[in-house]
């Protein structure tokens, strides 16, 4: 049995990094574009923009747990 099960690489440490400042430095923005279109839009939709952050999170983990378990 080998060492490098679960391991992450480099280049999946470094564009997560990129992804989550990203997401940070972008996250204000979007929350006011969602409240402003929130105002406007039928509760549905509403909710479903709220969700895009946290469904980006939850893509970006699911991404390095697929990443370091196909390594």
């Amino acid at each position: 049995m080998s060492d490098t099960r679960g391991a992450v690489r480099i280049s999946d440490v470094v564009l997560t990094f990129f992804g989550v400042v990203s997401l940070i430095a972008l996250a204000p923005v979007f929350n006011r574009f969602t409240s402003m279109v929130a105002a406007e839009a039928d509760p549905f939709s509403a909710l479903l923009l709220r969700l895009i952050i946290p469904g980006i999170i939850l893509g970006i983990l699911l991404s390095v747990g697929v990443s370091a378990r196909r390594t």
